[in-house]
């Protein structure tokens, strides 16, 4: 059984995140975000000590200082950009106007019509162009529910969620929500990949030799008589 456009996106981004994520930039966010959860570890704990704000003790206030510190640098990891600095390029429209930029986004659908002969090379361009701002979308959101989920760690075992349903499940529902532009942009990338995949096993045509040109010249004999071309007098 073939993996889905999510499973392939995803590892299309594990492969190629280091061509377009600076490694000084990942190596600052590291060092922020593990500065950020021990001060908030450090924090949540000296203040249950002193005042007990939680309620509980023990290895279970560990736990719940331990999970808040993790979901509050999960979520300063989102806020910080890791990808290289590129150049903006200039905007340059395609020969053959819309109608044929839609028939080049029609081969990223999940069922594409049959690719047009001419339009080869432009998708593969398409496919390489989605990689570089869907790996750094993924790199940055990635973060968002992962921060809900150890929220929801932190809520369990400090017992807030004891006190009704809706704290019990208002960090996995924030958590699905905000995980859905991962998700999207993935399976993105994924379908990206399936599609220059089978575009490029698709043998190149050659464009057909061009016209001779049509002779202008006038035909007939170009052979002059001796009284043509001679000046008539008066």
């Amino acid at each position: 059984m073939s993996d889905g456009p999510f499973a392939i996106g995803w590892r299309v981004y594990r492969a190629r995140r280091r061509e377009f994520l600076d490694p000084a930039r990942l190596r600052r966010r590291t060092v922020v975000c593990a500065t950020v959860a021990t001060v908030t570890g450090a924090v949540v704990i000296v203040s249950q000590l002193l005042w007990g704000w939680s309620g509980v003790s023990g290895p279970a206030g560990v736990v719940a200082a331990v999970a808040f510190a993790a979901a509050l640098g999960c979520l300063t990891a989102a806020f910080i950009r890791t990808s290289r600095k590129l150049q903006a390029q200039p905007f340059s429209p395609r020969p053959g106007g819309w109608r044929r930029d839609e028939r080049i986004g029609a081969q990223f659908a999940a069922r594409p019509p049959a690719l047009v002969p001419e339009d080869r090379d432009a998708v593969l361009e398409q496919a390489e162009r989605v990689v570089e701002p869907a790996i750094a979308t993924i790199d940055r959101t990635r973060w968002i529910p992962a921060g809900w989920f150890a929220a929801w760690i932190g809520a369990l075992a400090g017992g807030f969620a004891s006190d009704g349903l809706v704290p019990l499940l208002l960090p996995l529902v924030f958590g699905v929500l905000q995980s859905a532009t991962t998700v999207a942009t993935t399976t993105w990338l994924g379908r990206a990949e399936l599609t220059r995949a089978r575009v490029a096993a698709t043998p190149r045509v050659e464009p057909a030799p061009p016209l001779p040109q049509r002779n202008v010249e006038p035909r007939g004999s170009k052979v002059a008589l001796p009284d043509e071309g001679r000046p008539t007098t008066q």
